[in-house]
This record gives C-alpha cells, structure tokens and sequence, in this order.
C-alpha cells in the first residue's frame, strides 16, 4: 500500500486565491458603502448603488469559481503526472527522487512489498525453443 503523499502546496496555493478573492469582495463592499474614496483619497462623493456592488460581487465570485476551477484541474493533472514511475530502458532501474534504483528497492521503498521472481509461460516457451535454460543466470550457477 503506497504511504499518501500531503498536498500541502495545493492547500496552500489554493488558501492564497481564496483570500485574494475575499479582500477583493471586501474591497468592492468597502468602496461601496463606505465610499473609501471619498472619506479617505479626497474623492468626489458617489451616491449608494447596491445593484452595482451585487453586479461586481457576483462577477468576482464567477471569476473566483472559473480560477478555483482551473488550479484544481492543474493539480489534478500534476498529480497523474506525479504518479508515472520513470524507468531506465536499458537496464530497467527506477528513478526515485534522483536515485536510480532496482525495482525491488523502488517496492520496498515506496509500496512497502518484497517482490519474487519466477518466469512467465511465454519467456518459458521462447527459453526452452531456443534450448537454453529457463533459469535465471544466478540459478544456473548455484548448485545445491
């Protein structure tokens, strides 16, 4: 079973367009019915428009929804990306973090598995067609 890896980054990222958003309704809120402009940069005074607050508000929360939407997909995508194991063609070890190891250490590493070796009925047929031994080199040599 593969240990879940925290997504922390996403929690993070995620928090941070959250709260960009909400300052930004904030905003809308205060320059509406606090006038900040007027009261505090020397503005000329601008009647309440509550329909126009509610316009932009909702604008914001669509925009806000399409961005949310958009970054969850982005790590959704990332995610499956993330979850590709590299291995080498050539001699078939797996790439973990910058260390290129066999694939038994990759399953023991990472999925906390032992693994065992045997041979398929395929490699057995083209084996023994070609009238060598089915065994593994290793248990060629060892005799018992």
């Amino acid at each position: 079973m593969k240990v879940a890896h925290s997504h922390t980054y996403e929690k993070v990222i995620l928090t941070i367009e959250l709260a960009g958003f909400a300052v930004l309704l904030a905003v809308l809120w205060l320059d509406e019915y606090l006038d900040v402009p007027f009261r505090f940069l020397g503005a000329p005074k601008t009647p309440l428009r509550p329909q126009e607050f509610w316009f932009e508000a909702i604008t914001t929360v669509l925009v806000a929804s399409a961005v949310i939407a958009a970054t969850l997909w982005v790590f959704r995508r990332l995610r499956i990306l993330k979850s590709f194991i590299q291995v080498c063609a050539w001699c078939r070890k797996v790439n973990l973090d910058d260390d290129w190891i066999s694939f038994e250490q990759y399953l023991q590493r990472e999925l906390d598995m032992r693994s065992s070796h045997g041979i398929c009925p395929t490699c057995r047929a083209n084996a023994t067609k070609r009238g060598t031994d089915p065994r593994p080199p290793m248990a060629q040599t060892t005799t018992l």
